[in-house]
């Protein structure tokens, strides 16, 4: 951010009537000559000729040059030159008298070399320019910082969506199309895995970099966390422009990229690309239309681009009617929760207890125990802002059962699931916060369940936001470790008290002994940071026993016990259920629970 001082220049300006005010037989005068002197708002008059014609005192402070110096050269001079041509086409384009002020923002540099936005609001009078400035450059930095990624300064999702609105607005006016570019990085995993965050960080900021030089300055590059960037372009002649597009971003992408004292690396990737030619298109959707494009290029193997097609269509026309559904499924406390109890392999009562979402239709359109699993639903929540409401009612059900166990004397963890979108997009430990001070938790009664392809979405601010969390007492699990997905290694700098072991490598336990041995150094590493492990999807004796063999001494699966509702799941040992009633709807009063 520029340099804030405001160092005072050499007393040696010229004093001008205004600094002293008049005397005594014009008091009007004088006070406004006061107010003048003393505001800490930037005052000017501007010849026809662009020089100032007289500053009040604001701008030395302001600036560090003196009043002389500004005023030595046309207004340009110590201005940005990126900024000149469009100050200098207000001035000149104005003719006579003007009663509405102009408004425009420029730069201007800093006797200490640092810039400072100015915000301008100026009327011209006759032969003269009248100009009241503001400083805003704090205020767009945090603008700033509130639309761009932190990591590449890149826009983000909601700038991106700003300019996807106005750019097919302008179609009003156009005879071409705005197309939409989703780019994942493939196998970007495998750099962070195998060589670390830092580089992979590292790498990130240089596809930015290459993707921003190969766009025209109407284009924007944003991206969406992780891997994950889109291109936005406007003002092409159609889809067959917006596909050689797609390959030129393929063939750029590969061009090795120097990492510093690690070797070089080619990056392939996954492009989806939707157009569009009509401004009434929803940029939510366009967004959408691009990324199912883009999972079926990375489906067919990646290393390609697909067009949003008619079959993609009907595909998303699927998950907005099941968005619709949720969303009064929702209204209607349609979403409930099973309880699936963690317990010692060797027996014994539970040590911790997973809240798992389940959705019961009102209507006909119930499996055949009655409930929707998570599967036919959360993809489709996943893609909108549903995710972070179903996020927030689990939540909140998870806490108020979790009191109610302990009510009756069973004071066990509940862990519930925490989605990429609730992890990097939202405060999660406020909420956090919110919801055991509501329910009279203490931390410990709470886990939270992250996938390490969620951390890896934004790992900086998944890290920052877990140890938020963690800070409160609340315990951390990193869930489906061993997936297709997941890596052999944990993943760094993360606060973790957990690993759960997932139930796809649980089940190739008994038929593939080099996957298990490579997850047995793996286990051991996991108990020598002192972190629990927990095998789930344990659904046989014979992974039961391979289980224990591994030193699994915790897991999970049918089994052990099934997922059921909380007054039907048995928690303690030998004791049957525990007879407790079932969370009921609670009123809720802007987005916070109130029973």
């Amino acid at each position: 951010m520029a340099s804030t001082s405001t160092s005072t220049p050499s007393s040696t300006s010229t004093s001008t009537p205004f600094d002293a005010g008049f005397d005594g037989s014009c008091d009007g005068e004088a006070r406004i000559a006061r107010l003048f002197a003393i505001t800490s708002d930037l005052l000017a008059t501007i010849s026809l000729e662009d020089r100032f014609t007289l500053l009040n005192p604001a701008w030395e402070h302001l600036l560090g040059w003196t009043r002389e110096e500004l005023e030595a050269g046309p207004i340009h001079e110590f201005m940005h030159p990126e900024d000149v041509e469009q100050t200098l086409e207000v001035l000149h384009t104005v003719q006579g008298r003007r009663e509405e002020p102009e408004s425009f923002t420029n730069r201007y540099r800093h006797r200490d070399g640092s810039w400072r936005w100015l915000l301008w609001s100026v009327r011209r009078d006759e032969d003269t320019w009248y100009a009241a400035v503001k400083d805003v450059t704090d205020r767009l930095w945090l603008e700033r910082q509130a639309l761009h990624d932190p990591l590449t300064r890149l826009p983000n999702r909601l700038l991106l969506m700003d300019r996807a609105r106005q750019a097919l607005a302008r179609l009003h006016r156009s005879d071409g199309v705005v197309a939409m570019l989703f780019i994942d990085l493939d196998k970007f995993k495998e750099v962070n895995d195998n060589r670390g965050h830092d580089v992979g960080d590292s790498l990130l900021v240089s596809v930015s970099e290459r993707l921003a030089e190969l766009m025209r300055d109407s284009d924007t590059v944003a991206r969406l966390g992780g891997d994950e960037f889109v291109i936005l372009a406007e003002d092409i002649e159609g889809e067959g422009e917006a596909l050689a597009l797609g390959e030129r971003v393929l063939d750029c992408l590969e061009q090795p990229f120097p990492l510093g004292s690690a070797a070089a690396v080619a990056m392939l990737a996954s492009v989806g690309v939707s157009v569009s030619r009509s401004p009434d298109t929803d940029p939510g959707t366009m967004l959408r239309e691009a990324d199912l494009a883009m999972y079926r290029a990375k489906s067919a193997g990646g290393r390609r681009l697909e067009l949003f097609d008619e079959r993609l269509r009907r595909e998303l026309s699927t998950h907005v009617q099941i968005e619709a559904r949720l969303r009064d499924a929702l209204v209607q406390h349609e979403l409930l929760l099973a309880y699936q109890p963690i317990l010692p392999l060797d027996g014994g009562r539970a040590v911790g207890c997973e809240a798992l979402v389940r959705w019961r239709p009102k209507g006909g359109d119930r499996s055949e125990n009655g409930d929707l699993l998570p599967s036919s639903f959360l993809p489709a929540a996943e893609d909108s802002d549903l995710i972070v409401q179903i996020g927030n009612r689990v939540l909140h059900m998870a806490c108020a059962q979790a009191e109610v166990w302990r009510r009756h004397g069973i004071a066990i963890p509940v862990s519930v699931n925490i989605s990429a979108r609730e992890l990097t997009e939202l405060d999660l430990a406020e909420r956090v916060r919110e919801e055991l001070v509501y329910c009279r938790l203490p931390g410990r009664a709470l886990c939270l369940e992250v996938s390490e392809d969620a951390v890896l979405r934004d790992p900086g601010r998944a890290r920052a936001a877990l140890s938020d969390v963690r800070r409160l007492g609340v315990s951390i699990a990193l869930d489906r470790f061993g997936s297709e997905e997941s890596s052999l290694g944990l993943p760094s700098n993360l606060p973790l008290d957990v690993v759960k072991l997932d139930r796809v490598l649980v089940g190739t336990f008994d038929s593939d002994k080099d996957r298990r041995a490579m997850f047995a150094a793996a286990i051991a590493l996991a108990k020598e940071a002192g972190l629990t492990v927990v095998a789930v999807g344990i659904e046989t004796n014979r992974q039961l026993t391979l289980a224990r063999e591994l030193n699994c001494s915790v897991g999970q699966g049918f089994l052990l016990h099934g997922p059921t509702s909380p007054e039907r799941v048995r928690l303690r040992d030998n004791a049957g259920s525990v007879t407790s009633a079932p969370w009921r709807p609670l009123v809720r009063l802007g987005g916070s629970s109130r029973r």
